[in-house]
């Protein structure tokens, strides 16, 4: 047997140096080689720490399959010379210690060098020179005192050496490469390149089919693949739910039903689980055979492909827990074909717009499942892991990032544009790092993307290093070069760290919106979601948004008690003076009108009663159930240091010894005081006033500044559903098609609480009213009741009048605008120096505010004081309803009495109601005084609302204000009766 040449250390380092140049050079002649050369770099990254560590085994394969990779997919088709040298130090490396698993690799090369057509080289016997640093050759290296006479007897040997000139590039070939396609080479190029080992034998050429066939003729001693899935589901279940578990909630089916049907897949195949070697080899090549089919697939392929490759995955991760009785630090690689099987998904769900949230969940999936399970080591010893995390971190930034993109126009945005070549874009693997080296200069977007890496990092600072660490290994240095990728690197580090240690500073306390703090169970998940309609926002995620918003001041304190009632996350913000302001997080485009409005009006208030700034949030949080942009938004205020601020409704409920004249005084301020800069800037305008209250909106109304995309048809959906159907009792919930409340709610569970009397029976359903006025006719199962009453009254005349009477009519009606707050309820009011008689009023929450109705604003805060004030008793809604009905028309509507004997907390509500109509009347102009039916159209649009929003402490408090809204409809009704001459 020949002896196998011996290589010096200094050879070996001359190798290294002349692949790596070479492998530099190709990719800057073609960029696009990146992905091909992804593995490769890491390869050489390994192979150099194991020389300093005086290994020469493994370096030798390594290099060699590197040198092999760059001439075949490079210089081959552009510098045959260079190819040539770089296939020379290949088969040279292989045939270190004459391994003869690397015969075929050999044998490779050779066949590529024939396609040269040059002479096969003969063994070099002479240390090559190596190049200094100004590109001249240095002297050869003297050798070493134990490398005998064979080095002395080279000396006069002609050397063969690889050029070190770099080629011009040449025009890029139309499809031989995109962000999805990879060029494979004609054989696999990983023979003998190891994978957290110094060997690796070379993998068959075979196919998942053939693999599966070969499992089957598994020996009796062999394990069941069915015997081991139930163990390995609850394996990677678990993995995901301890990592990502809003993803593992959100694809839980998907996994679920992947299981069984591998259950199907593995039928009559056997694992050998006792015996470790066949075991090891078996699950290297299902991990080989699925890692090439996800190449193929990521050229493009069906789900059918997909489904497939889910399940070699599975199959391969199911190997390797096999493995961990027999190497229990192989828990690694059943994190890889967890995160291949994540991979495939992430693929899937690229550029499909519908699955963008999808697509978002995966790819966060991906990045918490990386740095939850894998050390900094593990990612020079798992392939393509690397190449993962960029992909799915670059989908973050792009997609849910600043000005996020949609995933099907992300591959040819202009934000991944190559600034050298308006016709080229970075691969997807280079986004995150392109995408990161832009917003490093650009610092109205630095809390946004610190904010996000932390949320990929799982707000720790071990897994953001092994973030980072994945995004810049040493030798992914294709953007930048390795000086200004340690700079941006260092630089998002330091960014990022800055944010999570102030937000560990920001102390939570009541996050009445934390997961689990409704009573369902806690969870670790790190994300925003939203279960039955509310929102659920984890603690450390407030706190990362609390961060930029919050004073820099140390002591920052969120409090949730105050609004723990609200289906937004509302916080009263404190520093170590006292309260500075409310945080409140909510979808993005509300925030940002919010900030619009307050900018527009919301100084036109006077100081004292208003906020003193306005700050919205850079950083974005998604909603993880729907999609959804969450930003979070900061109105200052100039609280007392001594101040305790409570909601207006809470100062209304508590406070039992305030009189009467105290309760109009505030009102007074309310109304006159701290709105009064709104309330006088009023003019005339006319036009439809069905377009001012969602209730009434028709479909096509073009009014869209107050809540845009809410109408009456949106509001006749709410009263269908399951919920409102199980309150009030009513199979299907409540629909339009009835005419009365006796027809709507016959059959109720809850009519006794309901109908009082009589006459309640003949009342008109307010949302029949409703469909009517706005000309919308929800589909629904037709009611005889309906026809009847029809057919003894006509309601075309009664409708005409409401809508067109040239005097009262709704679509021809003069009426005051002014700035209107637009949700002026009791929990928008803020109320100070609560231990003085006369407290102060604070207002928040411009969302709504516009120019609008008059009487918006007055109707708005009579439904809430009617609604969410108190838990109203059947004895103390029995008050309540006959004084409304009285109150409804004629001086009785602006002065009505109060009895006496009224309930002291009917009582407190009246006096409110009283003064609120008082003052609304004074606003009238001389020459147009407000009529009866103008602020009961708004007070009939406002009382609807109520009585399907949840937040309720009791069912009678949704009873009350549909009731009520019945109330106003009669009257409605009535008038119509009256001016048309017609009776019932």
């Amino acid at each position: 047997m020949a002896m196998a040449p011996y290589i010096s250390r200094d050879e070996f380092e001359h190798c290294l140096t002349t692949v790596d140049e070479a492998m530099g050079d190709a990719l800057a002649a073609e960029p696009w080689l990146e992905s091909r050369f992804a593995r490769s770099r890491e390869v050489m990254t390994e192979a150099e720490q194991e020389l300093a560590g005086g290994n020469m085994v493994g370096p030798a394969f390594k290099i060699a399959n590197t040198a092999r990779t760059v001439a075949v997919d490079h210089y081959m088709r552009v510098d045959p010379e260079r190819a040539r040298g770089l296939l020379d130090i290949a088969i040279k490396l292989y045939g270190f210690r004459d391994q003869p698993q690397f015969a075929g690799s050999i044998a490779k090369c050779k066949e590529h060098l024939a396609q040269l057509d040059l002479p096969e080289p003969q063994p070099p016997e002479q240390t090559p020179p190596t190049p200094s640093s100004d590109g001249a050759q240095a002297p050869a290296a003297e050798p070493s005192s134990d490398e005998g006479a064979a080095q002395a007897s080279a000396q006069t040997t002609t050397q063969t050496s690889a050029p070190t000139q770099t080629s011009a590039p040449v025009p890029r070939q139309a499809g031989s490469a995109s962000a999805w396609r990879r060029t494979a080479a004609d054989d696999d190029s990983d023979d003998g390149e190891t994978e957290g080992s110094a060997l690796r034998e070379h993998h068959r050429n075979v196919s998942w089919d053939q693999l599966l066939a070969e499992w089957r003729d598994g020996g009796a001693d062999e394990t069941p693949a069915e015997d081991l899935i139930d163990a390995f589901g609850e394996h990677v279940v678990e993995m995901l739910r301890r990592n990502a578990p809003t993803a593992a909630e959100r694809f839980g089916a998907l996994l679920k039903d992947d299981l069984q049907r591998l259950r199907e897949h593995l039928a009559g195949t056997s694992v050998p689980s006792d015996v470790y070697g066949p075991l090891h080899e078996r699950a290297k090549e299902a991990r080989h055979v699925t890692a090439r089919d996800l190449r193929t697939y990521g050229r493009g392929g069906t789900a059918a492909d997909g489904r497939r490759i889910r399940l070699q995955w599975l199959s391969s991760a199911l190997l390797n827990v096999s493995l961990r009785r027999h190497m229990p630090e192989n828990d690694y690689q059943i994190v890889a074909d967890v995160l291949g099987y994540l991979q495939t998904l992430q693929i899937e769900y690229r550029v499909d717009n519908a699955r963008r949230e999808d697509l978002l969940a995966v790819s966060e999936a991906t990045s918490l499942v990386a740095v939850g399970e894998l050390q900094e080591y593990h990612l020079d010893s798992v392939n393509q892991v690397c190449q993962w995390v960029r992909l799915a971190v670059g989908f973050q930034l792009l997609v849910r990032g600043p000005e996020p993109v949609l995933p099907g126009e992300a591959r040819r945005h202009a934000r991944v544009q190559r600034p050298d070549d308006s016709g080229r874009y970075f691969l997807p693997e280079q986004w995150a790092q392109h995408l990161l080296r832009q917003w490093a200069g650009e610092p109205e977007h630095w809390d946004s993307i610190a904010f996000i890496l932390l949320i990929l990092s799982n707000w720790k600072a071990e897994g953001l290093e092994r973030l980072l660490a994945a995004l810049y290994r040493p030798h992914y240095t294709a953007l930048g070069g390795p000086v200004a990728k340690d700079e941006i690197r260092e630089f998002w580090r330091e960014r990022a760290l800055a944010m999570l240690t102030a937000a560990r500073a920001v102390r939570v306390v009541r996050n009445a919106w934390e997961p689990g703090a409704a009573g369902a169970a806690a969870s670790t998940s790190m994300s925003l979601t939203e279960r039955d309609s509310v929102v659920q926002l984890p603690n450390r995620l407030l706190q990362g948004v609390a961060v930029e918003l919050a004073p820099k001041t140390n002591g920052a304190v969120m409090q949730g008690a105050l609004f723990a009632d609200r289906p937004v996350p509302t916080f009263l913000a404190s520093n170590v003076f006292g309260p500075i302001g409310v945080l409140k997080i909510d979808e993005a485009t509300k925030v940002q009108r919010e900030k619009r409005n307050f900018d527009a009006f919301g100084e036109l208030l006077h100081p004292v009663y208003r906020s003193s700034k306005c700050t919205v949030s850079t950083a974005t949080v998604i909603n993880s159930s729907n999609g959804q942009r969450y930003q979070g938004i900061l109105t200052s205020y100039v609280f007392r240091n001594r101040d305790e601020p409570t909601t207006l409704r809470a100062w209304l409920v508590r406070s039992d010894d305030v009189k009467e004249e105290t309760l109009g005084g505030v009102v007074d301020d309310l109304l006159l005081e701290a709105l009064g800069p709104w309330l006088s800037n009023a003019s005339r305008a006319m036009g439809d006033l069905r377009g001012e209250y969602p209730a009434l909106r028709p479909d096509d109304h073009e009014r869209t500044e107050y809540v845009p995309g809410k109408d009456a048809r949106t509001e006749l959906e709410h009263f269908v559903t399951p919920e409102v159907a199980e309150i009030f009792g009513v199979d299907g919930g409540l629909t339009w098609r009835p005419r009365t409340l006796g027809a709507l709610f016959e059959g109720s569970t809850s009519r006794a609480g309901l109908l009082a009397d009589d006459r309640d029976a003949g009342l008109t359903n307010p949302l029949w009213l409703v469909a009517h006025i706005a000309e919308v006719f929800p589909e629904g199962p037709e009611n005889p009741a309906q026809q009847d009453q029809e057919a003894q009254e006509d309601p075309a005349e009664l409708l005409e009048w409401l809508l067109y009477d040239r005097q009262a009519g709704l679509t021809t009606r003069s009426y005051l605008t002014c700035v209107a707050h637009g949700d002026l309820h009791c929990e928008n009011v803020l109320v100070g120096g609560t231990e003085r008689a006369e407290p102060d009023l604070y207002i928040i929450d411009f969302e709504t505010t516009h120019r609008g109705h008059i009487c918006k604003d007055f109707a708005r805060l009579e439904s809430a004081l009617w609604s969410r004030t108190f838990a109203w008793t059947p004895e103390q809604l029995a008050e309540i309803r006959p004084w409304f009905a009285q109150a409804l028309s004629g001086e009785a509507l602006w002065e009505p009495a109060i009895q006496e004997t009224a309930d002291p907390e009917v009582r407190r509500v009246l006096t409110c109601v009283t003064r609120l109509r008082a003052i609304l009347k004074g606003c009238e102009q001389p020459n147009w005084a407000f009529t009866d039916l103008e602020y009961r159209w708004a007070l009939f649009a406002s009382l609807l609302p109520f009585a399907r929003y949840r937040d309720h402490e009791t069912p009678s408090n949704r009873f009350l204000p549909f009731l009520l809204a019945a109330e106003v409809a009669e009257g409605l009704i009535e008038d119509a009766r009256k001016a048309t001459g017609r009776r019932p």
